[in-house]
This record gives structure tokens, sequence and C-alpha cells, in this order.
């Protein structure tokens, strides 16, 4: 099980909240049902694009497991949001980590945007 280590000022509004389950969710830790993804959402990661409901979906099946995952800051503002911190993979060295979030509308109900980075830290 992936131990989750938060930073105690991040869960301090409910878009912060939502912006965090969203992260985990594609670091494989939580669910991302389908209807929070726009139909034509896009997820840019690790070199490669995926557009689509059930391309992102494969992809997330595809995700490491991770031994831990620190959130050290989660900021949210307008139709986007960001989650960044530190991870580490089984068998790897710890890394550094931010998640990208643009939503369609302000109110947050589904993900047109998703870009995703870490790198050795």
């Amino acid at each position: 099980m992936t131990r989750i280590a938060r930073s105690p000022d991040c869960g301090n509004s409910p878009k912060n909240q939502k912006v965090e389950e969203i992260a985990l969710a594609l670091m494989g830790v939580g669910e991302l049902p389908d209807d929070t993804l726009a139909e034509g959402a896009s997820w840019d990661r690790f070199g490669a694009g995926v557009t689509g409901r059930l391309a992102i979906r494969a992809a997330r099946g595809q995700t490491p497991d991770h031994e831990w995952i620190e959130i050290s800051e989660v900021v949210s503002h307008g139709k986007a949001g960001t989650v960044s911190g530190r991870l580490q993979r089984a068998g790897e060295s710890p890394r550094i980590f931010c998640h990208v979030i643009r939503f369609t509308s302000a109110s947050a109900k589904q993900i047109a945007q998703i870009v995703s980075f870490d790198h050795a830290g």
C-alpha cells in the first residue's frame, strides 16, 4: 500500500481537496470516475500524450506502484489546479512531481487537460 504524507495546509478548500484527489488517482491511489473527464480530455505525461476518456483510463492502468507520495503543495484558482511534491517508486530514487489540472469551467466539474511530470530531485 502506498504511504501518503500531506502538508497540513493542502486541504484548506473543497476545490483543493478535489484537485488533490485527482492527482492521487493519476498516480494510482484512488478512483477517477470517467465522467470527471470531458469527452475530449487530454493527459500529457512522461513524453507521451493521450486524448479521450478511454485512453486516459488505459494510461492510468499502466501507472507504476509507489512506495510513498508526499504532497507538499496544492493550489487551485479559477479553472486550474496544481499538485506538487515528491514520490518514490519501487526500486527507484525519490523524484519530484507536479500535476497541472485544467477544468472546463471554474466549477471544476470536468477536466479538460492534465499535464504531469516527474524527475529526479
